[in-house]
This record gives C-alpha cells, sequence and structure tokens, in this order.
C-alpha cells in the first residue's frame, strides 16, 4: 500500500506499507518507509517502491495484493504503477481502496440530487463565515451559551475527506437554532449581506428537513467508512457490511422514518427561533422530490463502484455458513467452480518480468491438487460448526495441522487475507507526518523524518517493563549528558 502527498517544505513524499498475516492468523498493516520523489509520475514512484523493495531485501515477485487511491498515477490498467508492478508480480490483485470508493460514492450522489448539493453549498459558505473571523466565531459561542446549547464549531465539509460532511451536518444540526439567531445578530449590527444569505438559506425549511435526512443517512455510511478502514478487515467481510448498510439506507424513504419522526419531535422549538414553518406536507413533498431520489442515487453508487471481482468473490466459498449440507445434491459439486477462478489466476504459470527488464515464467502459487484438497476441505467444513468467514480463514493460517492437510488452500486463505482493504493507514502517515514535519520543523531530515513517523505509527499505547529497560540499556550505551 501507498500513496504520496507533499510536505510543508514541498517535498513529494512516498508512504509505504505493507500488510501481510501474522503468527495469529491476523491481517496487520505496518509502516515501513517514507521516500522522497523527484517526481509524481507512476514511473518514478515505480522506481521508487522497486528500489525500497530491494533495499529492504523484499521479494516484489512474491506480492499478493495492492491498494492505491483511485488517481489515474496509481490506478492506470496500462501505465500506472498497479500496472507496472503486475508486470513483475503478475498474480497481485489491484484494490481501489474502497474508503475512496464510498466517499466517490457519496459525493457523486449529492451533486446529482440538486436539493441536497444547494445544502452542501450553503453548508461550506457558512464554515467560510466562521472559520475567517474569530469576531464572528464568538459571536456563534456567546448565542450557543445563552441558548444552552453545546459549544460546536462548523467542520469543514469537503469533497475528499472521508466522513468530514457527516461531522458538519452533525454540528449543524446540534447548534440549528444558535447558529440562525447569531446569523441575524450579525446582519443587524454590520449589515453583513453573507450572514443575511446565509441565514435564509437555512431558514428554508427543505434546508432544515435536509439537514435531518442527512443526519440520518451519512451517520449510516460513516459506520461503513469506519469498518472499511479498520486494519483486520478483509475482503470477505466487504459484501455483507455493504449490503447491510444498503438495507439500513432503504428506512431512510419511509413515510415514519427515524428522522422524520425526530423532525416532528423538535418542530415546536426550532419554528420558535428560525421562523421556519414545517407541515407534514411539505416534509411528505421532500422525501418524493428530493428524499428518495438522493438515497437511490446513494444506493445505486455504492452498489455500482462495490462489485466484487471473480477472484475475490471466489473466496466466499470458504464461508462455513454457505456450504450446503453433506446429504444435499448440491454438496458434491459445492466450489468447484470457484476453485476453478482462483485456480486460473493463482495456478497459472504466468509471464513476467524482473525489476531488471529480464522475462521469465512466474510460477504458480497453488498447485492442481488444489482440487482434490477443496473436496476433502468440503467435507471438514460441512462438519464443522457454522462460524463466520474469517475465523475460518485465520484457523486455516494459523493452524500447522490444516497447513499440513491443506497447504495450497492455507496458501489461498493467506492471499485472501494479505490483499488491502483500504489504504486508510497510508493517510494516517501522513496526518503524522505533518504533525511532526511542520513550518517550525521544516529542517528534519528524510532518516530523521522516517524514524520519528516508524515511532509514531509503530509504537504500541503501552509498552512493558522489558521494553522500557530495553530501551534505556540503547540509550546508555552512548554516553549521554543526562542518564536514564
Amino acid at each position: 500500500m501507498a500513496d504520496e502527498c507533499t510536505d510543508v517544505t514541498t517535498t513529494e513524499e512516498l508512504s509505504i506499507f505493507f500488510r501481510w498475516v501474522n503468527m495469529d492468523g491476523q491481517p496487520v498493516e505496518h509502516f515501513l518507509d517514507i521516500v522522497p520523489l523527484k517526481a509524481t509520475d507512476a514511473k518514478t514512484i515505480y522506481s521508487a517502491l522497486v528500489e525500497f523493495m530491494k533495499d529492504k531485501n523484499i521479494q516484489i515477485s512474491k506480492l499478493v495484493g495492492m491498494g492505491f487511491d483511485g488517481a489515474a498515477t496509481f490506478s492506470g490498467k496500462h501505465n500506472g504503477v498497479q500496472s507496472l508492478l503486475k508486470k513483475i508480480s503478475p498474480h497481485a490483485l489491484f484494490v481501489h481502496c474502497h474508503c475512496h470508493l464510498l466517499q466517490l460514492a457519496c459525493v457523486q450522489a449529492a451533486n446529482a440530487t440538486s436539493g441536497i448539493k444547494h445544502v452542501y453549498i450553503t453548508l461550506t459558505t457558512l464554515w467560510k463565515f466562521f472559520h475567517y473571523s474569530p469576531k464572528r466565531a464568538e459571536s456563534l459561542k456567546a448565542v450557543q451559551q445563552v441558548l444552552d446549547l453545546p459549544e460546536l464549531k462548523v467542520v469543514k465539509p469537503s469533497d475528499t475527506r472521508w466522513l468530514s460532511h457527516e461531522r458538519c451536518v452533525k454540528a449543524v444540526k446540534a447548534s440549528y437554532s444558535a447558529i440562525v439567531t447569531a446569523l441575524n445578530n450579525i446582519y443587524e449590527q454590520t449589515h453583513a449581506p453573507e450572514a443575511l444569505g446565509i441565514s435564509k438559506a437555512l431558514c428554508r425549511p427543505s434546508t432544515l428537513v435536509a439537514i435531518y435526512l442527512l443526519d440520518y443517512v451519512l451517520p449510516q455510511v460513516a459506520k461503513l467508512s469506519r469498518a472499511l478502514q479498520t486494519e483486520r478487515i478483509d475482503l470477505t467481510a466487504i459484501t455483507p457490511l455493504v449490503d447491510a448498510t444498503l438495507n439500513t439506507l432503504d428506512d431512510a424513504m419511509l413515510p415514519a422514518a427515524n428522522w422524520v419522526l425526530e423532525l416532528m419531535d423538535a418542530k415546536n422549538e426550532i419554528e420558535e427561533v428560525t421562523d421556519i414553518t414545517l407541515t407534514t406536507e411539505s416534509i411528505a413533498t421532500f422525501q418524493g422530490q428530493v428524499a428518495e431520489p438522493f438515497i437511490r442515487m446513494l444506493k445505486a453508487n455504492i452498489s455500482s463502484r462495490f462489485i466484487s471481482q471473480d477472484i475475490v468473490s471466489s473466496f466466499g466459498i470458504f464461508d462455513p455458513k454457505k456450504v450446503p449440507a453433506a446429504d444435499s445434491s448440491d454438496f458434491h459439486t459445492y466450489g468447484e467452480d470457484l476453485i476453478d477462478v482462483l485456480l486460473a489466476h493463482y495456478g497459472a504459470e504466468l509471464p513476467a518480468k524482473t525489476a531488471g527488464g529480464d522475462e521469465y515464467t512466474k510460477e504458480a502459487l497453488i498447485s492442481r491438487e488444489t482440487r482434490e484438497e477443496w473436496k476433502t476441505f468440503r467435507n471438514y467444513l460441512s462438519k464443522k460448526p457454522k462460524g463466520n468467514l474469517h475465523l475460518q480463514l485465520k484457523e486455516l493460517t494459523r493452524s500447522d495441522m490444516l497447513s499440513e492437510i491443506f497447504p495450497n488452500i492455507s496458501t489461498l486463505a493467506n492471499i485472501c487475507l494479505s490483499i488491502p482493504v483500504s489504504t486508510a493507514s497510508v493517510e494516517r502517515s501522513f496526518s503524522k507526518m505533518k504533525l511532526i514535519k511542520t513550518r517550525i520543523r521544516n529542517r528534519i531530515g528524510q532518516s530523521q523524518l522516517s524514524y520519528l513517523m516508524k515511532i509514531a505509527m509503530e509504537t504500541p499505547e503501552t509498552l512493558s517493563s522489558t521494553q522500557l529497560n530495553d530501551i534505556i540499556t540503547v540509550w546508555n550505551k552512548k554516553p549521554r549528558r543526562i542518564a536514564v
């Protein structure tokens, strides 16, 4: 997993992570290094990755997966970084970061629905109005105190920052009355046209109803995004999580949806402060003209962007809950077509190139004996308690007995768990980089930046006494002004 970002000195930095399965059968992601780039084209990034892996004695040909964002530099089918790496490791599967896919689906659905798009524009204008004026921000804070509301700042909504719209909508909804009152006060005192314009936009019934709708819809999407950002998630968990989210979004289109009932409960209080008149008819009209088209568009975008590749969906055969009963007619053929899909990719010898450009044939990762192994493993699954798929994959990777009996099936389980789902870890590393290398500390050298980022990203929250003693021992090996 990798991505690039510009630091405070305008140096392009490439953050590199690797994902593998540990001895406990759990997928783990670790920060390895941050590398400066001379340019941000695909060949330069590819060369930097190859050079890094050579220096670390990492066998590039053993890569089974790679995760990048959707930028053409990384994901291009012909000249992107992923296509260049596939020439060295043709079995590697490229995964477009699912968190980026989800964010793109949300933004596209909002932009395609005028009633929601206008609200997003209003929220952006509102954030700018208070963010760039401490005096205005203090006015809002004072009104929040008088109305006994939480002192919340308006969060910047961004099309590229995950979950930012959810946090923005939540803050605006919680302080809706205070925001409208503060805007009116500012207009009365300064006659600022911006204050009047934003106040009128917020006092439209359609804006208020949209805020309540978004406060229901966006948290559902945010839950999915947070799940996709976790380190332990694997490819087989994506489809159930997406299906659950889509089913929850259906509830928002019901006439008596939770967000509608909540809006009606707050109706009187809001009308007193904002002069907004809400009726059952106006809410029903909004549901039909804005809410339903928006949710349908959102669901369609998520479904179209989260279509599983044949290889990814084939890993679902290891799910014990999907195995038919041993006495059913489907049992003796179950999974054989999907095993053939996996064999066609991982069981084939594929043409490849070394990092130096020499052509060779990349050996298969699994053998043709996988078919026979699957028949035996299928019987094993049918006699087991029906656990979940992730636990089954974990058992295949950590059990020496299963690895010895089913070596090819165990290899497939390792591959499935090793393929990344998102690049959330890489994005977090850039946040750490910006905290470490600031305008005040902009002369930090590359090696020092790398060491500090490893400490920030990889140090556990608590250290054992043994680890602390080891640190002290290493520190005291050199003469120090301060002994520990």
